[in-house]
């Protein structure tokens, strides 16, 4: 799973707003731009010149918006497939539209165009608007810098905790987002390379807990079949009831494939933390020391190689939580380590828990039931044996009340076998001390 870290929205628009879209003369012979167009007119023949925001600056003239331009289409819905008319936002940038290195490396036929896909989004129109609203563009760019960012790629079936309004200003419920693909826009090959087109669609909070306990994909699949979403995924901003207050059967559903699958999401993005223990004293671990890779003992960072220390023995480790990272301690366990899956948790200052179970072999695992405990640089790793994980499964039931002002923070558990204490602070907090 590709995980985004919580964001807030400022409010700042940094676009200019272009009615009757860009002309000839602007972007002149660019084949992955004029592909995308060509894409959305089959779908919008009556439409050939949208509304369209365009960065004031682009990106690579120094501005600070990632995507070149954002088409906004008038979709009329059709009542008899519960599609409900909606604004249907398209954008450029993710992708290469230009094929001479300005922004993405050049790249060809059967490799992925810039970063292999672009985003839509589908928004319910309301009766008295005329034209779009233009907030859907200042959420796509800001989803556009964490992955010019981070290089993660927005992978259908991920989940971002956005928790706040998406439109940034209203008392709206829907505060997160899942990832689909567009149901209308066709893959393209182009000669630049491929690229597919993925739909933000918004969620209330116990619809992202249900992707994140079981899968994105299949929350997906039942939010479709809900004639105030439908087959289009239309984002409704007023939308108060989820899926679930909906149909009652679709949350029986998803605990039924909790069961039956486990969970997804093997991976986060979260507050957390971690430190060794050593003779009664805590020590935090830097963040500058070597830089991780995928595979292999040597980073090349142009100038300089890098290499990577070897794995070290821990003897203890002081694990840190927020509330909110917490919260998912008691899935990892019961949907993850006790079907033999793997999971980590990440955070923004480059540290790693990565917890493993008797049953799973990653191919960068460095523990083992001997050497339960070993870190390299910032990377922690965890080999959770049948009896940690049981012991974990009965001590973290407390967590499942995920009510804060029920919870006497820190929470702290300890384990013996390996020797590992976990603090639980309030949500957004660290408590950096035993």
């Amino acid at each position: 799973m590709a995980a985004v870290a919580d964001a807030e929205d400022d409010g700042d628009q940094a676009d200019v707003f272009i009615p009757g879209g860009r002309s000839q003369a602007d972007e002149p012979d660019y084949v992955g731009l004029e592909s995308i167009d060509r894409a959305c007119l089959e779908i919008y023949p009556d439409q050939p010149n949208p509304l369209q925001a365009t960065a004031v600056v682009k990106l690579w003239l120094g501005g600070p918006d990632p995507l070149d331009y954002i088409s906004m289409y008038s979709n009329p819905g059709d009542p008899d497939r519960a599609i409900l008319p909606h604004w249907h936002y398209v954008s450029y940038g993710f992708s290469d539209l230009h094929g001479d290195n300005r922004v993405h490396p050049i790249s060809g036929p059967g490799q992925p165009s810039g970063f292999g896909f672009e985003l839509t989004f589908r928004l319910k129109k309301e009766d008295d608007q005329s034209a779009p609203p233009m907030w859907p563009s200042n959420l796509m760019n800001k989803l556009a810098t964490y992955v010019f960012q981070t290089g993660n790629v927005l992978q259908v079936g991920d989940h971002i905790p956005w928790h706040c309004p998406l439109d940034g200003g209203s008392n709206s419920q829907i505060q997160h987002m899942l990832i689909t693909s567009d149901p209308q826009i066709a893959d393209l090959d182009t000669p630049f390379g491929y690229l597919q087109f993925r739909q933000i669609v918004g969620v209330k909070d116990d619809e992202l807990k249900a992707a994140q306990k079981w899968k994105g994909a299949g929350v997906l699949e039942l939010m479709c079949t809900v004639k105030e979403i439908g087959p289009h995924f239309i984002t409704d901003m007023s939308r108060t009831r989820s899926i679930f207050e909906m149909d009652s059967n679709l949350l029986h559903q998803v605990t039924a494939g909790i069961e039956q699958d486990g969970s997804n999401l093997g991976h986060v993005t979260a507050v957390c933390s971690w430190a060794e223990i050593s003779a009664g004293t805590v020590f935090e671990r830097e963040a500058d020391m070597v830089t991780q890779t995928p595979s292999g003992d040597v980073m090349d960072t142009g100038d300089d190689t890098v290499t990577l220390c070897p794995p070290e023995t821990l003897e203890a480790v002081h694990l840190k939580f927020d509330a909110e990272a917490a919260e998912l301690l008691p899935l990892i366990v019961k949907a993850r380590l006790q079907k033999g899956r793997f999971f980590v948790f990440h955070n923004a200052e480059n540290y790693a828990i990565h917890l493993i179970p008797p049953s799973c072999q990653e191919d960068n695992q460095f523990v083992s039931q001997g050497e339960p405990l070993k870190a390299q640089s910032t990377f922690l790793q965890i080999y959770c044996s049948e009896a940690l994980i049981e012991k974990m499964s009965q001590e973290f039931e407390i967590l499942q009340d995920n009510s804060e002002e029920n919870q006497n923070y820190p929470i702290e558990f300890r384990f013996s076998d390996p020797t590992i204490v976990i603090t639980v602070s309030p949500r957004g907090q660290l408590y950096c001390d035993l």
